[in-house]
């Protein structure tokens, strides 16, 4: 029977999600705790660690494995990992070679470009959605929570703990937004687009001006939606995403 994976986004669907609540597995040498669930439960597992592996660097864009060397490095079952694979190869994170091994994706300038022009599509939306209902007291909050990060990069550079900040402040700007359409298909395609962006960063190297650079864009995309300017909120963030292109491109 096929396990109910949510073929989009590499999730569980709702009902498989349901069904899984309260039943933690995880992978691993001491064995896997029996549940109900046990095949699905092993998948998403499969997945989770896999994509984890991949945003830690321990499995580098463009790395080419067999499906055999991957189940021992990770200590995957074979069943579990062929079916996160499918998944992951859907959402195009990898591509499987038959008969020959597994190329994990390695970003290049046409997917770079194609990640941000569909960013562009949704996002504008989003933000013009944002700017004409977004709750008041939620945009300055993340407005504040900018400033704060600013003054904080001055003062102490880039450091782990702040690049840790700077990705959380990161999804909650792009994530409030696009969640104020209350739109599960768009919510879904997003975290796709989350996964690539994150894979596109894994080869770029911060600097305190590129960071404060992209605060400020997002302050300023953030004050039009105060000022309920959809159209400059909309501008903004196309404006927005039209410089973090030219910063990843100048990478080649």
């Amino acid at each position: 029977m096929r396990q109910p994976f949510d073929l989009y986004s590499g999730e569980l669907t709702k009902v498989a999600i349901k069904q899984k609540e309260n039943a933690q597995v995880s992978l691993g040498k001491d064995g896997i705790k029996p549940t109900e669930n046990r095949a699905i439960s092993l998948n998403k597992a499969a997945y989770d660690k896999i994509l984890q592996w991949v945003f830690d660097g321990k499995l580098a864009p463009g790395a080419f494995m067999s499906q055999s060397e991957l189940s021992k490095l990770m200590d995957i079952p074979m069943q579990p990992l062929r079916d996160a694979l499918r998944v992951l190869e859907s959402e195009n994170m990898l591509i499987i070679h038959p008969r020959s091994g597994i190329q994990f994706r390695k970003p290049d300038l046409e997917f770079i470009r194609a990640t941000y022009q569909f960013r562009s599509i949704i996002e504008s939306a989003a933000a013009r959605h944002f700017a004409q209902y977004g709750q008041e007291s939620v945009i300055t909050d993340l407005i504040n929570e900018h400033h704060q990060l600013i003054e904080k990069l001055a003062k102490e550079g880039i450091t782990k703990g702040l690049l840790e900040e700077i990705e959380a402040i990161e999804l909650k700007f792009h994530g409030t937004m696009i969640s104020s359409l209350k739109n599960e298909f768009v919510e879904v395609t997003a975290t796709r687009l989350k996964y690539y962006i994150k894979l596109i960063q894994l080869e770029h190297h911060f600097t305190p001006n590129l960071v404060k650079s992209s605060l400020l864009e997002h302050i300023k995309i953030l004050q039009a939606c105060l000022n309920r300017d959809q159209e400059a909120a909309s501008q903004g963030l196309l404006l927005h995403f039209k410089e973090a292109l030219h910063r990843h491109m100048r990478l080649f």
